[in-house]
Order: C-alpha cells, then structure tokens, then sequence
C-alpha cells in the first residue's frame, strides 16, 4: 500500500502534496484534506476505536484495515465477508456488516467473530450494509442490495433494529427505495437514515422501544455513510462531504480527491475527520470533535500508548491499583475492582493479573464479569483460596501465559506495619509482575515498598510504583527504588492520599527517568 507515515494527530501540517479543504466553520483553521494510504480496490464503513485508531473495509479486497495514531497501516481482518460499515460497542468488539456475507457480526478484540442477525423471518438479509449502536446497545441497521439482485430472499430492502439482548429484531423502516446510510444523537433520541434510491435523506424520532416515529425530510440528498459532530451538524457522503447542520441547512462542502464513501471521527482526541473516498483513506483535522466517540467504555479514562517492536501497546489507567494493557488484540487486566469501573462496560479479558488479596486487588464478581471462556488468571496463593481455576505464581516464578511472559516479583512491606512484627504486607505473600509486551517491559509492582528485588530489576521501560502512606512506600522510596532500577516512564499509582506530585520534584535530577502521573489516586 502507498501510505503516508504521518499519524492521525498531526493533520494541521499543511503537505504540499495536501487538498485544499473549503473554508468553513466546521474545519481547522489551516487544515487541509490528507491523503493517508491508497492502493485500495473500494474503501468504506470508517470506524474509531477506544484509543482513535481508525478501522476501515476494503471491499472488494474483503479485508479490514487499521490505520493507527502513530501512522501505521495494519490488517485487522482477512476474509471478512464482504465487510461494510464498522461500529465499535462499549465493549470494544467490532460491529461490522458483511455485505457478502450477508450478516451482521461482532468481531472481539482477539479477532473472534459471533454472528448477530443473518435473517428476518427465516429469509435471508441482502446486503447489510451501514449501521449505529445507541446508548442502551442496540443496533440499527440498513439493508439494500447494489448491483446485482440474484438470490435475495427480502421482498425489498429495509432498515432492521436489533435489540440490546439481541433477542429481538424488528424492520423499522420499511418505504425507502434504498436505505443506505444511518446515524444518530449521543442521546439516542434521534436517527438519520439515508435513502439513496431516492437520494433524499431522513430523520426520524426514536421510541423507547427502537421503534421509529415522526419522518421528516431532512436533506435533499442522499448518503452513503454519515457521522454527527458535537455541534449536531450531520455529515453526509454524496460527490463531497455535505455538512448539515441540525436544521438541515447545509452549511459547509469539503472537497476529496476521490468521491467520498463514508466518514467518522477518530485520533486521540476525536477531533480529526477519516474519509473513506474509492481507493483510499483521506483525513482532515477539525475545529469541532465527534458526537460521542464511537468507542468503548474504556476511552472515559487516560490512556497512553507505548509502541514495541511487535506494536502498540495501550495502557488504560483505571483508578488507584486498576490498569488495563491492550496489546496485539489481546486484553490485560490488572486488579480489577468494581468500585474502579463498569466491568460489564470493559473489553472482556485475554489475561487477568492480581497481586493481593485485599479488596482494593482482588473482587471475585470484577473477574467473573470480565472473564470469556478462553479467558486465563495469574494469581497469589492467598488470592487462589477466594478465586479458582487460576494459575498461582510464587515470587520468582516465570511463566508465558496468554503469548507473553510473565515474572513474579516479590510485594512486601520492609518498614510499614500494623504493629510490631506485623506488616501490612507480609513477605511472600504478594507478587508483582513483570510483562513483556515485544521489546518492552512493564513491571507492575502491586502492594510493596523499595525491596532489594525491586531494586535489582533490569531493562524496565515502564513501571507502576505504589505510593501510599503507610500502606507502601513514601515518595521517597519511590524515588530511591527508580534511582536503583532506572525505569525510563515512571507511573506513581495506588497513590489515595499521597500527592504523587512530589515524586517529580524528588527526581528531577535523575536524567533518563520520566514521571507520568495520570488519575490512578
């Protein structure tokens, strides 16, 4: 593929090679439409993920595609059905419609596919095509059938709503010519649906139980695909992007290269626009952001992301012990805790690891909402007489599990106790763990202060180091275990009433050591 190595977030670098976007209220000032990979047969159904990375189809090449933050090209999916619009739910699988496969799909982060919808009424669908996910997790989604019209069972072609326990599927719209495009209110309240047989486009009252009322002409024009923006103005793909605002007054076109397929919002702070335009994938920065990230539950928190020889790994900073790693598809989560997060709103888990038994590490119902069939547990001793069917490691164990290896590092207190001869964290009973993600190593160090095996650790490039008095360590000890090891990021956690502030003013001589501090108090 012919691709341009500039990530989503640096769109504002007007290239010479750039399109010129017209003027306009909705676009940066200065930016200009970027092409970002080409060489594709058909591009369509744009879709962000937690993080911004922007998912597309190549159709007719029945693959999808993940353009990342750093400006990497990758395949996300080989023979994908036919795959057309993408959505990602609050889960983080992706939504798709196979066009060729005629069904409606969730795709996991591991790349697992479970079918939603391949009939009404025991007849097969068209050609699913495009598709939104409200608030309460139900799908809406448009069914027409282009070109040739061999084998369709469908006496004519619908929009479909399937509800949030996919065990009901009724056809809400059923007299458009070719309903096309569909997108809706952050709400929930409002749908748009394109009908691009009769190049017209509708808008529509959502009830509350998916059933639509009160059709309104909204365009006169049709689309392909659509996204909504966080002034309400709707976007529609027609010879540009035609922008709308929410009283159906055009208000702005931006100029594309190739005619327009589809388009979202994406990047780190879902403030640039991807189009999906014929052969390839086109990006601009904007002044406004999307209505909604079309993300999981995960993206409310701090994230960062950490590239590795074998790709991105992005760290989700829960709360206090809580840490979420996504790596290669998989899931890891660290210390999950209910009172830290919606569990049942979160990416289900490839890998869980908990470092202590108290209840700020280890909740039983955290883990059994996270956990799928394939789903492993690294565990303590201690921690395995309240949850089984885990893997317990001793300090010192290395194991791989789940594809990466995984040490277990010695928690325990050396001064802080209850009493005498009491510590809060007896030695031997904790673990902290060190992960390999590629090239690099992430030690996760759980309830401990600045131990002589904390302090001999090796080649760390990112660690979490409890901070909070008295239960583990002042900042001065974090200071004097990251002056030992030297981790080059340093992320103060599990911190509660303990500034981790202080820890940058104590090491900001210490030269190769970056302080990040995100909310994990």
């Amino acid at each position: 593929m012919n691709t341009k190595w500039c990530g989503l977030i640096t769109l504002l670098i007007v290239a010479a090679q750039g399109w010129n976007a017209v003027d306009g209220a909705v676009i940066a000032e200065g930016a200009k439409v970027e092409k970002l990979a080409g060489d594709f047969a058909f591009t369509e159904g744009p879709a962000a993920d937690a993080q911004g990375n922007i998912f597309f189809s190549d159709i007719p090449n029945n693959r999808i595609h993940k353009w990342s933050l750093d400006g990497k090209l990758s395949t996300f999916r080989e023979d994908s059905g036919g795959a057309n619009g993408l959505y990602f739910d609050k889960k983080g699988n992706l939504l798709a419609c196979e066009g060729g496969g005629r069904r409606l799909v969730s795709i996991d982060p591991g790349g697992s596919v479970t079918v939603l919808a391949d009939k009404y009424e025991g007849k097969r669908f068209n050609s699913p095509n495009d598709l939104w996910i409200d608030p309460k997790g139900g799908v809406y989604f448009s069914d027409p059938r282009y070109g040739n019209r061999d084998g369709m069972e469908q006496d004519g072609e619908y929009v479909y709503y399937l509800s949030p326990d996919r065990k009901r599927l009724i056809r809400v719209v059923a007299d458009m010519v070719r309903p096309n495009g569909v997108i809706g209110t952050p709400d929930g309240k409002t749908l748009y649906v394109a009908d691009n047989g009769d190049r017209k486009t509708f808008v529509y009252q959502v009830n509350d139980d998916g059933t639509l009322s009160n059709k309104r002409l909204f365009a006169p024009e049709g689309s392909d695909g659509m996204t909504i923006d966080n002034e309400g103005n709707v976007y529609l793909t027609t010879k540009v992007v035609a922008v709308y605002n929410k009283d159906g007054e055009k208000i702005e076109s931006i100029e594309v290269p190739e005619q327009p397929a589809n388009v979202t919002f994406g990047g780190r702070d879902n403030q640039t626009l991807s189009i999906t335009a014929r052969t390839s994938l086109y990006a601009v920065r904007m002044r406004v952001k999307g209505a909604g990230q079309q993300t999981g539950a995960s993206s409310k928190y701090e994230q960062d992301v950490i590239k590795t020889s074998v790709g991105d790994l992005t760290i989700t900073c829960i709360g206090h012990g809580t840490l979420m790693f996504s790596f290669n598809g998989k899931i890891i989560h660290v210390d999950p805790v209910g009172q830290e997060a919606d569990y049942a709103e979160m990416p289900k888990a490839d890998l869980i690891l908990i470092t202590h038994e108290h209840g700020d590490h280890l909740d039983p119902a955290a883990i059994k909402t996270l956990s799928k069939q394939e789903t492993q547990l690294v565990l303590t001793k201690a921690c395995s007489q309240s949850v089984t069917d885990g893997t317990v490691m001793d300090n010192g164990d290395v194991k791989t599990i789940a594809g990466l290896k995984i040490e277990a590092v010695p928690a325990y207190n050396i001064v802080h106790q209850w009493s005498a001869g009491k510590p809060y964290h007896p030695e031997g009973q904790g673990n902290g763990y060190v992960i390999t993600f590629g090239d690099k190593r992430v030690y996760v160090a759980g309830d401990t202060e600045n131990t002589p095996e904390m302090k001999e650790l090796k080649n760390i490039d990112v660690a979490f180091l409890p901070m909070n008095v008295p239960y583990t360590m002042t900042p001065e000890m974090v200071a004097d275990a990251a002056e030992a090891f030297k981790p080059k990021i340093l992320y103060p956690y599990h911190c509660s009433q303990t500034d981790p502030n202080s820890l940058v003013d104590l090491l900001k001589d210490v030269k190769g050591i970056e302080v990040r501090i995100r909310n994990l108090r």
